[in-house]
């Protein structure tokens, strides 16, 4: 199987000379993706969490409720290559990907920008409104759980806080969307029926990102960076809070506030 991290060799400059020495650097993958023996799709990723990666990715790009249906996912490496094969009860019909979905693919395959908001799901109410400062610190309380980034600095994360605990699921990938994609999966395999009070974003958040949380019905995105014009958008048509550069005390807020955010002064 793939290592997470690699340690390779590297010339380093520090004070105006060159050094050998070795760096650590986050492992990237081309997993395939076979639902009952077909090929489904290519994503590079990274190859942890991997049962969560593709329960994820099926329910926020081809809505399947639950893909596991009580059966592992069957895992196969040949160099960094990766396959995955998983047999499901509602695989007939899912559209297969002739391209490798990368990291940093967002709405890839769309063509216009004002289809990418209008297929964003509606979101519905949330009776868990949540303060911006349970925001910042829950995004904080991430960073100590992301040993890929700590090893390499390589790593996005993402993170789902819910109402009822103040553990929070954390998950790691080379890719935004991915780490996204792995969180949910989490979710889904969990079992649990609680929704998410909020997806939380060590970096910044785009459309690709909002339409994966509008799917779940989650109301609420935070993210430590910026958020893109096409997500602000996209939350607004969506009635979705986005919180952006949640750190520090302070915090931008674009979508609802009443009955998302709650207010302590």
């Amino acid at each position: 199987m793939v290592r997470d991290v690699e340690r390779i060799p590297v010339h380093r400059f520090t004070d105006g000379t060159f050094q050998l020495d070795s760096e650590s650097v986050a492992s990237e993958c081309l997993v395939h993706v076979h639902i009952n023996d077909e090929h489904l799709t290519s994503l590079l990723a990274s190859p942890q969490h991997l049962d969560d990666l593709v329960a994820g990715h099926l329910q926020t790009e081809y809505d399947v409720p639950n893909p596991h249906d009580g059966h592992n996912v069957a895992v196969s490496s040949e160099g960094d290559d990766i396959h995955l094969h998983l047999d499901i009860v509602h695989g007939a019909g899912l559209t297969s990907r002739n391209t490798v979905v990368t990291t940093s693919c967002g709405g890839c395959e769309q063509d216009m920008l004002s289809d990418l908001v209008s297929r964003t799901p509606v979101v519905s109410q949330t009776d868990s409104p949540v303060s911006i400062e349970r925001l910042i610190d829950a995004l904080e309380r991430m960073r100590s759980d992301q040993p890929g980034f700590g090893r390499t600095g390589g790593m996005h994360a993402a993170g789902l806080l819910y109402p009822t605990t103040e553990t929070l699921v954390v998950r790691e990938d080379i890719g935004r969307h991915n780490a996204v994609d792995k969180v949910i999966g989490a979710h889904c395999r969990s079992g649990t029926t609680t929704r998410p009070q909020a997806l939380l974003l060590s970096g910044r958040c785009g459309w690709d990102i909002l339409s994966k949380a509008a799917t779940m019905d989650i109301p609420i995105v935070a993210s430590i960076g910026a958020a893109s014009s096409l997500a602000a958008k996209s939350a607004r048509s969506s009635n979705m809070t986005l919180v952006s550069f949640a750190k520090g005390g302070k915090a931008v807020v674009i979508g609802p506030v009443e009955g998302r955010i709650q207010r302590n002064h």
